[in-house]
């Protein structure tokens, strides 16, 4: 088996989860959302990653909202659903549950309480995931920022060779470029790199990366669109402006809690995603009232074609 590159492409939105007060599952909001984001060139969703807080779900709440996205995206774009837990009997049947839901795609992490200290251990761990399927590619979920596995994954790559086919590539999200770079040369014409560092869009996207998973693609994904435009086209000068835009905007609110201000600034754009799970906590008013005058002084809000909702 032998997946297409093509099956992902462009900006691929990390989709929050949303949650009434009570914190039980409010499905209402992603039906609009998600046709929002498509008819604004998002070319993919991510679910249940880091920023749809999977891991502080009960595996109902995580089947709930992964069938409600996929239902209303309706195949319109692909869809990989991200299926870590320490359990790897439990992810095995959040990936069964994902093909048959229609994903495209399923990712993890490998569990996180038990040390992996050696590719071995890391490559077994991806073989119980990704081998109880063989219909869809499954991406591994590089991000030594939490896992605390900094193994380089052009020797991952390396290593496994041909041994996994359900393996279609890596959602790397790390900064390290140039393992991601050493990926996408030496092996990218069978796997796929989908990058994930926000704050690194631009140096990634002139080292070649063309698929981008990313949480602020929700909120702003017209800007980044406008810098792929205009460094394709040559005009260096204008992405490099438009890049600087971002950074700021994502300096500011990550001088918050990240989540919680993300999960804010949807609620500030009309797309009230409720509060985060617990151990994230949700911005005072306070806070929440400065985030939003910093955003408005920086121009955050100018171009939304919802209109802002500071309350």
């Amino acid at each position: 088996m032998k997946y297409k590159k093509t099956n992902f492409n462009g900006l691929i939105a990390a989709g929050f989860s949303p949650f009434h007060k009570n914190g039980s599952v409010n499905t209402k909001v992603i039906s609009p959302f998600v046709n929002y984001l498509i008819e604004n060139g998002i070319r993919g969703f991510y679910l249940m990653g880091s920023t749809g807080e999977g891991l502080l779900l009960k595996v109902s709440d995580r089947i709930k909202i992964t069938e409600t996205y996929i239902e209303a995206i309706d195949g319109r774009v692909p869809v990989i659903v991200n299926v870590s837990h320490n359990s790897y009997a439990i992810s095995n049947e959040l990936t069964k549950h994902a093909v048959e839901a229609g994903a495209d795609g399923v990712s993890a992490t490998l569990q996180s309480y038990y040390p992996i200290t050696s590719l071995d251990q890391l490559i077994c761990g991806i073989e119980k995931i990704a081998g109880c399927q063989d219909s869809i590619p499954f991406m591994y979920y590089h991000i030594p920022g939490k896992t605390g596995l900094h193994f380089k994954m052009h020797l991952l790559l390396d290593k496994l060779g041909d041994r996994l086919p359900q393996l279609g590539g890596i959602k790397f999200t790390s900064p390290a470029l140039n393992d991601f770079m050493l990926c996408s040369r030496l092996y990218g014409d069978r796997y796929q790199m989908l990058f994930g560092v926000d704050e690194l869009f631009l140096p990634a996207l002139a080292m070649g990366a063309d698929t981008f998973i990313g949480s602020t693609y929700n909120f702003m994904p017209s800007i980044y669109q406008t810098i792929i435009r205009d460094y394709q086209n040559g005009n260096r000068q204008d992405a490099n402006k438009n890049y600087f835009r971002i950074t700021q905007i994502i300096d500011t609110f990550l001088q918050y809690d990240g989540l919680a201000a993300q999960k804010a600034i949807m609620k500030m754009i009309g797309h009230d995603f409720g509060e985060t799970k617990s151990p994230v906590l949700p911005l005072s008013s306070k806070n929440y009232d400065q985030l939003y005058s910093e955003l408005d002084q920086l121009g955050f809000f100018n171009e939304l074609k919802t209109n802002p909702d500071k309350q």
